[in-house]
């Protein structure tokens, strides 16, 4: 027994006599492992785990910016919630915090080559679907070379600017969006407008915002709602429960002249969007406050 012994003893192999100069040159540290484990086995030794960041890890790491879009996420909701609880103690305190500054219509508005007539407020009762939270207006009737145009004007706030759905609802012209998507026009740098005739009248109708240019669609609306809505004023002004980040506010321009067999269209449309460039320009910088 004691020379089987013995003989098995012989046979053993050291683990560092495994690895000698004569041998193949190890390339890895994982083959390094695996010629240890072949030789300690042999041995009733456990093999050698693995290390979890060998040279192969080290040379394929790459770097993780998880915790960096964390801490950006994590600065905006503090910034979020905080303009949050800031707007509901301010308006534990003032009552007019969130409401809207009533809109003042002048009486008597000058307007190149044009003639007031006529000024009166406007006032709409029926309630629709996607009608404003606050809406008020204001009618004006001007002679544009002896041409007598109407001018509709309605301030809305909270509004979806979609001028398709004003015009069934509070002007009674039953035109399909599409129709109406058909006559728009844009004209650098007012904007988009539409023009169309309905019932014997020529119109024309745009949205002017505070931010952007004028539009028709709810898209291109949405689209100017969004505008400078990260700059660094937007946000203090909203913080301090002043402004809106998206502004949906609109002054929707109604402008209608009548339509007779003696008169030329194209004369007709030159005459509205003369008034309608007039009227834009003294608007938008008269844009009611927030």
């Amino acid at each position: 027994m004691e020379n089987a012994e013995d003989q098995s003893d012989s046979q053993k192999v050291n683990p560092i006599d495994a690895v000698n100069p004569e041998q193949p040159k190890i390339t890895s540290v994982d083959d390094t492992i695996h010629k240890m484990n072949e030789v300690e086995q042999a041995d009733g030794i456990k093999p050698v785990d693995k290390p979890k960041d060998s040279i192969n890890d080290v040379t394929n790491y790459q770097p993780n910016y998880n915790y960096k879009n964390q801490k950006l996420r994590f600065g905006l909701l503090a910034i979020l919630v905080a303009g949050s609880l800031l707007i509901f103690l301010r308006s534990l305190v003032d009552g007019n915090i969130g409401k809207p500054t009533p809109a003042m219509f002048p009486e008597r508005l000058e307007l190149t080559e044009a003639k007031l007539t006529q000024s009166e407020p406007l006032i709409d009762t029926k309630d629709f679907y996607f009608k404003p939270k606050y809406l008020s207006g204001h009618r004006y009737k001007f002679l544009v070379d002896n041409q007598p145009i109407d001018i509709a004007l309605r301030y809305g706030v909270g509004t979806e600017g979609d001028i398709p759905i004003f015009l069934k609802e509070l002007a009674n012209i039953d035109m399909n969006e599409d129709e109406i998507r058909q006559k728009i026009v844009r004209k650098d740098p007012i904007g988009y407008y539409a023009m169309f005739t309905y019932q014997n009248q020529a119109y024309l109708t745009a949205c002017i915002n505070p931010r952007g240019i004028s539009t028709v669609t709810k898209e291109q609306f949405d689209d100017n709602a969004s505008d400078r809505a990260m700059d660094r004023d937007v946000i203090i002004s909203w913080l301090l429960g002043q402004k809106d980040l998206r502004d949906r506010r609109c002054l929707w321009t109604l402008m209608s002249t009548p339509l007779t067999a003696d008169k030329d269209r194209a004369a007709t449309n030159q005459k509205l969007e003369k008034i309608w460039i007039s009227w834009y320009e003294w608007w938008k910088t008269n844009f009611p406050q927030p």
